[in-house]
């Protein structure tokens, strides 16, 4: 019986962050993004500064949002949705959208955001995390004496703790990620700043040392939006699958 062909041990090297952009590569591709600390999945909790209570979704979604919480936790806790540097989309613990009523109420009740469920974020200059929150309408929300939370507030600002429209904001967590940066440039921006990185982070000589030190295969992690290079779906940027065929060729 002849013997089987020996099965030379596989040596391999995993080339994370080339192909899919993660928050710990350095030099940081974030770093020139407009509020970069409020992107796409981060989680914000609101307190009212003059009342010290929580913004929060009653029933974690589905119903009407109010300012009466003295802790925070799920119920208090919202996920953006990036519009722009300035505009965001609020989701719920229950995953539904928070959204403006015609009488100034607010509800988090809509599946899909849209323009009643768009609003700005205003912060303060002196201090980041103190913010007020612009309605669709033109006027800030503001927390009521009665734990209701409106938004029928139109005056100015002073960012004092007697304002009911200035709310203390903490960054619960966040996300970094590919979709993060496209959208957070804005995909025009994205695109040199991505390619660049492709271009230059893992190059052919690197293949090269790869083979010399006595490895016999990388791992290169893609994302799924690469099966439909080069024209991706919005935000992402084209060109990564360009990329990997090169990788290809350096590994023959």
């Amino acid at each position: 019986m002849a013997a089987s062909p020996r099965r030379l041990p596989v040596r391999a090297v995993n080339l994370g962050g080339w192909l899919v952009t993660e928050g710990w590569i350095q030099p940081s591709l974030f770093e020139g993004i407009p509020n970069k600390d409020l992107l796409d999945g981060t989680q914000l909790q609101f307190r009212s500064v003059k009342l010290n209570k929580y913004v929060a979704a009653e029933n974690g979604g589905g119903a009407v949002l109010v300012a009466n919480r003295p802790q925070a936790s799920g119920w208090e806790t919202f996920k953006l949705w990036r519009v722009n540097e300035t505009a965001f989309n609020f989701k719920v613990f229950g995953n539904q959208f928070v959204g403006l009523q015609s009488d100034g109420s607010l509800v988090a009740t809509a599946a899909v955001p849209r323009r009643p469920e768009t609003f700005r974020l205003v912060r303060s200059p002196g201090d980041k995390y103190m913010m007020r929150i612009m309605a669709p309408n033109g006027r800030f929300l503001q927390a009521n004496e009665d734990g209701s939370l409106t938004a029928n507030y139109d005056q100015s600002t002073s960012w004092g703790d007697d304002d009911p429209s200035v709310f203390a904001v903490k960054r619960v967590a966040g996300l970094e990620g590919e979709y993060q940066i496209c959208n957070g440039y804005g995909t025009a921006k994205a695109t040199p700043i991505l390619r660049n990185h492709w271009s230059t982070y893992i190059v052919e000589d690197d293949f090269r040392f790869i083979s010399e030190s006595g490895l016999t295969a990388v791992r290169i992690p893609v994302g799924w939006w690469i099966a439909n290079d080069p024209r991706p779906p919005v935000p992402y940027v084209g060109g990564s699958l360009e990329t990997l065929d090169n990788a290809f060729k350096w590994a023959e």
